[in-house]
Parts: structure tokens; C-alpha cells; sequence
């Protein structure tokens, strides 16, 4: 358990103290307010970190431009630290960090890592087993913090080191997956695994938690994880709660003033009287040691609306409400809003209320009033639009890692870029990997740019779908392929032929910046006067 994972560490953190009083990343009073942009180049944040990257001088000196001070970087546990049993770890992505650091730091801009984050193409099968193991495995916990203290230690011995939070959105999905699992073996078995069974038993008799449950148990091993209707995921709430407090303490042992983004959503749980009631998460808010309180914020948060939409007055002062609920229950730290989400077309989450088109820049011009003096600072998470690319290595940068390959094929440099060399009836094939996804359109859009300078026919393949293209030169080709996700996208060509910068995607995150092309959108300059006002 992370109770005895925490002791086993409290060495390092008396060695960190005694380093120095202020180890690089810890955030200090008179540091600037920041105003932040999610940075993951020209695709997404999931298959950042096996990317290429050409134009990552020029992507940071326009978020530069833009009036932004630093970045976030999105550090996935499994693309970094590939096995937990030998700790092995990618270099090319720890290389890239280097790289990421040090172009930041010559565009004047801040670095803050997203500890953690759930989702990469780094991996065929589900991620989320080693998430799960974290409440129980002591192999994977060391595991964690081995990943957490190597990130640390590459990332602050640079200047522009800010420092990083975890989130509860990346530890989620066994809370979520435990409420469906009904009074089974298995959920019975992971009850007392996880330190659920343990964390009733110091709470409650067994009587206590029979009323709770509403059901009779013959002893603490028939208790199993309430399902997601009941009355007794109160409690459940509570343990999970408890484990990410506990995951956060160990994590800032070896990452000083590691901060956490809360949820600062209320979660509904039904009552034994057949009403609804709201959990909050307050019990997380102090974020442990950490100086600051990290949250995402979205205009619908604790706020009704209608098919109308939602209006700038009527958000603004919601917005200082939830800020305000907030800080009276972490102690009165500031706040750094991670995810500043003024705008969201989430596939899934189409009903949530939200703001009207023409009301966002108005609402941008009166956040500067709302976010200063409640907060140290606001990110934006889509600084420029994406398709959730569901191909792994899509850039050549790892070579051919990820792609099947049948013929003449072959990775050559042209033009300063990584780029696949298809010969004549050369194929390239790669099963599509939804992992972090949230569904989207039947439709499968495909991009890539190819070159031929004697001229060829491209063929791909979706499924049973197949669509050829004459290419001559260097041209992008955009394709829609409909009857949902296939399990696989290959190419081939009749001559000679070069690719790169290939997407599959199903839909298009859009945050009204950028658009997936890199033109301005209708909220730039709004973004950009909100950056000047918050000095």
C-alpha cells in the first residue's frame, strides 16, 4: 500500500530539504502570474512525445506571441516508463523533454508538467491495468515514483522549470469501472485489495456498513464495491478520495511541491430515502504540501442553461463562485486553472450548457476581473485545434516502430524530416489504437502528405473501404472514409513514393485559437487581450 510506500521514501524528501530550501520548481510569491498554453506541436497530445516535431522553434514563438508565459506538457506514465517490472524507460522521449526544455527556454517560456497523464499509442493493450495496480502492487507503486523522480530530476535542472501537478482525471477510470461491477467475485476480490474493506473496517462495524449497503453480509470478505446507484459509492467517494491524498504525499517526496488538479465537480449519490445528493471532493482540495491548488474549470460547471445558450453575465459571476468554493476549503491557496475550458465540443458531453458563439469574447474580456486575485494563473488546453490521431509514430521519427511493412520500404531524410519511401507496391499498414478517445463521428477522416516526382497512384485502405489517388508531386490529400472505426489503415503504391505526417482521426477538438491547420480562429485576439490584462 502507498502507507508504507510513503515511509519507505521519507528519506528523499529530507534529502530534497536539505539540498536546498527552494529545489528548483517550487513555486515562490513573487513568481509572474501564469498564463499557460497545452503544447503537442502539430498533431495531439497523445502521440506528442513520439513525434518529430519539425516546427517546434516556431510553434512555442507564436504561443509566445500570443501572450502566454509558459506551457504545459502532458507526461504520460507508459511512453515514458514503458515497463514497471524493470523500470525500463524511452529514450526518444526523454530526449524530446530535453529538446522541449530547452526551445521553451530560448522562447522565454515556462515549463509545467502534467505528471501522470492516462493515454498514449506507446502500447497496444489497455493502459489502465497499472493505474488500477497503483492501490494495491507495491511493484507498480515503486514503479510510479521511480517515473516521477526520473521526470523531476531531467526537468529541474533547467531554469524554466516551473514545476507540475498530477490530476484526478488520469486516475479515474477504476472509480468509474468499479461502479459497474456489481456483488461479484471479482469485485469482492478487489475490495479488499485495494484497501476498501480496510478503510470500512476503521470506520464502521459491520452492522454500520450492512445499513449502509442496505443488504445483510456474513462477514467483512462478502463486502464488495457499491455499485455506482448506491447509497453506499458515498463511501466509495471517500476511499478514492483518500488513495489519491495518499498517492499525491508519496509522489511529492520525490517531486517537491507537486500539485494536484482537483475535481471540482459534485458528483451526484442517491440517498437511502430515494433522493439525490452531492458529493464534493473538498477532502482533496489541500493538495497535501503543494503551495497552490491546480483545477480544470468549464462555463457549465455548477450552472443550468438552455437550448439558447449561455450569456457572459450569467457565467461570470458563476465562475467567481466556483473559484471562491474552492479556496474556502483548500486552506486559501491560489488557484491555477489547468484547463480553462470557455469553450468544449467533446463528443459525449453535447448537453452540457454553454456559451453562446457571440458571447465568449465577452466573456474572455471579464475573466481578467474573476481570475485575478482568486488564482496564480490559467491554461488553455486547445491552443490549436486536433483530430484525435489514432496512429502511433505518425512522423517517421522512430522510424518504422508501430508500422507493418511489406515491400520496398524505407525511412529516409528529405528536407530536413523523417519520411517513408514507399517503392513500387511498397505497403505500410498500422491497426488504428482509439485509447483516449470519446467516440466522435462513423466517419474516419485521413490526411497525410505525400510527394512523388515522377508521379504515382496512393492506395488506402479502411476496412473493406479502398480509395486510390493519382499523386504527382507534393500535394496533401484529405479522404473520408465512412462505416466507423476499422481495425486497420494500410497504404501501398504502384511506383515510387514518399509520406509523412499521417492522421486517422474521427473528430476535431476545437478551443476557437487555431485550427488544425494553424490559422487563427474567432477567439484569438480575445485570448490574446485577456493575456495582456493579466499581468
Amino acid at each position: 500500500m502507498l502507507r508504507r510506500q510513503l515511509k519507505k521514501t521519507a528519506a528523499i524528501l529530507s534529502l530534497c530539504t536539505a539540498m536546498s530550501l527552494f529545489p528548483a520548481g517550487t513555486v515562490l510569491a513573487e513568481e509572474p502570474y501564469l498564463k499557460s498554453a497545452t503544447y503537442y506541436s502539430d498533431d495531439w497530445v497523445i502521440n506528442f512525445w513520439n513525434l518529430e516535431s519539425n516546427h517546434m522553434e516556431e510553434e512555442l514563438a507564436q504561443i509566445a506571441q500570443d501572450g502566454f508565459n509558459s506551457i504545459i506538457l502532458a507526461v504520460p506514465w507508459r511512453e515514458f516508463q514503458s515497463d514497471t517490472s524493470t523500470l525500463r524507460y524511452n529514450t526518444y522521449a526523454l530526449d524530446k523533454m530535453d529538446r522541449v526544455m530547452e526551445e521553451a527556454g530560448k522562447a522565454g517560456l515556462k515549463v509545467i508538467l502534467r505528471v501522470g497523464y492516462t493515454w498514449d499509442h506507446a502500447g497496444k493493450s489497455s493502459v489502465l491495468e497499472r493505474y488500477q495496480k497503483l492501490l494495491y502492487d507495491e511493484t507498480v507503486q515503486k514503479a510510479w515514483l521511480d517515473y516521477v523522480d526520473t521526470i523531476y530530476r531531467k526537468c529541474s535542472q533547467y531554469s524554466n522549470f516551473y514545476g507540475g501537478f498530477l490530476t484526478w482525471e488520469d486516475f479515474w477510470n477504476f472509480a468509474q469501472s468499479a461502479g459497474t461491477m456489481g456483488n461479484t467475485q471479482e469485485s469482492r476480490r478487489l475490495a479488499q485489495e485495494t484497501g476498501y474493506t480496510d478503510y470500512l473496517k476503521d470506520r464502521y462495524s459491520l452492522q454500520e456498513v450492512e445499513e449502509i449497503y442496505g443488504e445483510d453480509f456474513s462477514s467483512w470478505d462478502r463486502v464488495y464495491l457499491p455499485e455506482r446507484d448506491q447509497p453506499a459509492y458515498w463511501e466509495f467517494f471517500a476511499f478514492y478520495d483518500e488513495f489519491l491524498n495518499r498517492l499525491l504525499a508519496a509522489s511529492q517526496t520525490v517531486f517537491p511541491n507537486l500539485s494536484m488538479e482537483v475535481r471540482a465537480d459534485v458528483d451526484s449519490v442517491q440517498t437511502r430515502e430515494g433522493t439525490v445528493t452531492g458529493y464534493a471532493h473538498g477532502a482533496t482540495f489541500g493538495c497535501q504540501d503543494a503551495s497552490y491548488t491546480a483545477l480544470m474549470y468549464t462555463v457549465s460547471m455548477g450552472i443550468a442553461g438552455d437550448d439558447s445558450g449561455l450569456t457572459a453575465d450569467q457565467v461570470l459571476p458563476q465562475t467567481a463562485s466556483v473559484l471562491d468554493w474552492v479556496r474556502s476549503l483548500n486552506g486559501g491557496k491560489p488557484l491555477y486553472i489547468d484547463q480553462f475550458l470557455f469553450t468544449d465540443n467533446t463528443p459525449g458531453f453535447e448537453e452540457n450548457p454553454r456559451l453562446r458563439e457571440e458571447e465568449i469574447p465577452l466573456y474572455l474580456a471579464g475573466a481578467a476581473d474573476v481570475l485575478r486575485g482568486r488564482t496564480m494563473g490559467y491554461g488553455i488546453w486547445t491552443y490549436r485545434d486536433y483530430g484525435n490521431n489514432m496512429l502511433y509514430n505518425p512522423q517517421f521519427a522512430l522510424e518504422k516502430d508501430g508500422w507493418t511493412t511489406a515491400g520496398g520500404t524505407s525511412v529516409v531524410q528529405r528536407n530536413g524530416s523523417n519520411q517513408m519511401e514507399l517503392g513500387k507496391f511498397g505497403r505500410i499498414s498500422q491497426e488504428l489504437n482509439p485509447q483516449g478517445s470519446s467516440g466522435g463521428s462513423d466517419m474516419v477522416y485521413v490526411r497525410l502528405d505525400a510527394d512523388s516526382p515522377a508521379g504515382a497512384n496512393l492506395t488506402i485502405r479502411l476496412g473493406d473501404v479502398v480509395k486510390t489517388v493519382a499523386v504527382k508531386g507534393q500535394q496533401e490529400i484529405k479522404l473520408e472514409f465512412a462505416g466507423g472505426l476499422p481495425g486497420e489503415l494500410s497504404i501501398t503504391a504502384d511506383d515510387r513514393l514518399y509520406l509523412d505526417n499521417i492522421q486517422a482521426y474521427t473528430y476535431i477538438t476545437e478551443g476557437k485559437l487555431y485550427d488544425i491547420d494553424g490559422n487563427e480562429e474567432s477567439c484569438i485576439e480575445a485570448i490574446r487581450i485577456l493575456n495582456q490584462n493579466l499581468q
